[in-house]
């Protein structure tokens, strides 16, 4: 099959002051930002923060969602919870070699896991 070709793109109009990106361990159970699920005390997590257009903002996401948004997000990344609604409209491009992107087998999991849903939602209702 060919290449994945499916990306994400952001609004790149919008002004960056300052950006920092690090992956933490969490001292106390956090939520991710793109999922909601729980990202417990000792985990793992990038932590991203920084000021656009003069608004100060910080996101906590789980790895498993940060692989998956920086493996998709071909122009940079948007930060915040934005990631799954804009992606899963794309869920139709996608083709095995798109999981090539992905390095980790829960990265991978979770993609096939969310594929599954949105063909079953989309094929199921006739949308």
């Amino acid at each position: 099959m060919s290449d994945c070709g499916v990306c994400v793109y952001w609004d790149d109009s919008v002004s960056v002051d300052f950006f920092h990106k690090r992956v933490r361990k969490a001292v106390k159970e956090h939520k991710c930002c793109e999922c909601d699920k729980v990202i417990a005390k000792g985990e793992r997590y990038e932590y991203a923060s920084g000021k656009c257009e003069g608004e100060m903002w910080q996101a906590k996401t789980c790895l498993i969602c940060a692989e998956i948004a920086d493996a998709f997000s071909c122009d940079g990344r948007m930060y915040g919870g934005e990631f799954w609604s804009q992606f899963s409209e794309l869920f139709g491009e996608l083709n095995t070699s798109c999981f090539d992107k992905l390095t980790t087998v829960a990265a991978k999991t979770e993609l096939q896991r969310r594929y599954i849903e949105w063909q079953a939602w989309y094929y199921g209702t006739g949308r």
